[in-house]
Order: C-alpha cells, then sequence, then structure tokens
C-alpha cells in the first residue's frame, strides 16, 4: 500500500496544481488543451509546463489598481473634439473656446501653453495643443448655448477618449429641466458628468457622488438623454451620463461608483459658476474611496 501511494502521488499534484515537480524528461502538455483536459482551468501551456493565466476584467479590473503616468510638460498633446448640439445633433459652430488653467477661474491668464481664442471649423470641430501635465479646464461661450465649462478629469498624456461635447441650448436646458420637474436656479449652476471604465468608453451601471450640494441641490441621471431622479434611476445606461442641477457656486469633487458593488472608480475635480454647465469626465483614477 505504501509503495502504491508513493507511486501516485506525482499524477495526483499533476491534477491537483500548476505548481508541480515533473519527473526528468516528463513534459506536462504540449498545447493549452492538454492543459484544460488535465484539469488546469484558466491555464496555458509554457514549456511544457501548465502555467495559470490571470483574467483581468477589461471593463472594471484597473479599478483599484491605477497608475498616475508621469508627464512630460516639454511634450504636447493635441486635444480634438467636436462640438455639436445636445437635442439636434448639429455642429457648434459659433462658439470661442478659451483653454484655461485650472485655478485661473476667470480664464485671463496670457500663458500660450493654455491658448485663448479658438473656434471650431464647420463640422463643429476645435483643437489645442496643449501640454502634457494639463489639468485645466475650456471655456466655451456663444450666442446659442448655455455657457459650458468642459473639465478633462486627470492630468493629460495622451488625447481623452471622449471625442464629442453635447452642448445645450438655453431652451433645450430649460426644457429638461421642466420634464425633471425641476426649477432651474440662475444663480446656481449644473454639472453633466460623464463616467468611462477602464478602456475609456461610457458604461452603463455608473453611479455618482458630490462632495458639495444642499436642499436645492438634485442629483439625475439621463437614461435615454431624458433625466431621471432617484429613485426612478439610480445608475448610469449604456451613455454614461449622470449629474447635479442647482448645484452652489464654487469647487466640488465629483467621485463615479460601479453601482453593483459601490466600489470606486475614480474622482474628478472641478468649478461650478451661476447659470453655467460643467462638463465633467469621471475615469478610473489613482485616488478614490
Amino acid at each position: 500500500m505504501h509503495r502504491l501511494a508513493v507511486a501516485t502521488l506525482p499524477a495526483f499534484l499533476a491534477l491537483a496544481s500548476c505548481s508541480v515537480v515533473l519527473d526528468p524528461g516528463e513534459v506536462q502538455c504540449s498545447t493549452t488543451a492538454d492543459c484544460t483536459a488535465r484539469g488546469f482551468m484558466n491555464a496555458t501551456c509554457m514549456a511544457n509546463v501548465c502555467q495559470k493565466v490571470t483574467v483581468v476584467d477589461p471593463i472594471w479590473g484597473c479599478v483599484g489598481h491605477v497608475t498616475a503616468p508621469t508627464p512630460d510638460p516639454t511634450k504636447k498633446v493635441l486635444i480634438t473634439e467636436q462640438l455639436i448640439r445636445a437635442v439636434t445633433g448639429s455642429p457648434v459652430t459659433d462658439v470661442t473656446c478659451d483653454v484655461c488653467d485650472k485655478l485661473d477661474y476667470n480664464c485671463v491668464g496670457t500663458n500660450p501653453d493654455f491658448p485663448k481664442g479658438l473656434h471650431p471649423d464647420k463640422n463643429g470641430n476645435v483643437s489645442a495643443a496643449v501640454a502634457q501635465g494639463f489639468d485645466g479646464f475650456v471655456r466655451i461661450t456663444g450666442p446659442s448655448t448655455l455657457n459650458s465649462l468642459v473639465f478633462i478629469g486627470q492630468p493629460l498624456v495622451a488625447p481623452p477618449s471622449v471625442k464629442v461635447i453635447q452642448l445645450l441650448e438655453p431652451g433645450d436646458y430649460t426644457l429638461i429641466a421642466m420634464q425633471a420637474h425641476l426649477t432651474v436656479d440662475p444663480t446656481r449652476g449644473t454639472t453633466i458628468l460623464e463616467g468611462v471604465d477602464c478602456q475609456g468608453q461610457p458604461h452603463e451601471g455608473i453611479s455618482f457622488k458630490i462632495n458639495v450640494g444642499d436642499s436645492k441641490t438634485t442629483p439625475f441621471y439621463l437614461i435615454d438623454f431624458l433625466p431621471q431622479e432617484p429613485p426612478m434611476a439610480t445608475s448610469t445606461d449604456a451613455e454614461g451620463y449622470g449629474g447635479f442641477f442647482n448645484m452652489p457656486v464654487g469647487g466640488a469633487v465629483a467621485k463615479a461608483f460601479v453601482a453593483s458593488d459601490k466600489e470606486c472608480i475614480g474622482e474628478s475635480s472641478f468649478r461650478i459658476e451661476a447659470d453655467t454647465i460643467s462638463y465633467v469626465l469621471v475615469a478610473p483614477s489613482p485616488s478614490c474611496s
């Protein structure tokens, strides 16, 4: 009995673990299919040994493991965004875009790293070259759209994944607020947040929180591009949009969460101005809790 147990021990180990000691000349596998046949799930054949493969969720696998890249301020990042009207989808061409330092609230700085007076082309496309590490915002003003501030979320080392900004006309904004049974306070501002996943794409099932607000501040999620308040909607649809009506003027921080398990995805700081919409991208980030 003792000799039988010793003889069968190597075979038992081969079935129980990918970390096995093989007899000299013994080949554990030739193909990944051999590993599966031996009972090694999520393993691949490397050097005739079954090695376990770590499967990373491409959507949320990076959450909690994001490392901030080191920017090189001597290099430039080209940002190109298309400005369209949120309701009709037509290009916006009659606005002025100013690139601003995050602490330059009035956007009056003359540093060439923050270009001013940019105008979109006939298709609504506008471009700006900024230094790597840019962490500011773009102010958009024009006769037919609400004043808007666009925050990129995290310091840039590469062009942002979001390529389209949907701007609102004053009448459309008022109508949307009425559909949500809200009265817009012109002394306050609104933020529209877009949550994205580890691939930089908008995703359903994201919830948002902010660190400021009061009894006049109302959360919402854009479901089929119409605002719905909790509990009618408690997370984003596939477009990834949510936000808060009637936020007090000043600085704010938004956090995004995976609604199903409350895991924090990322956070972004931004600013609210009166009678202005702040568009904020919230992507997986190093700091979030």
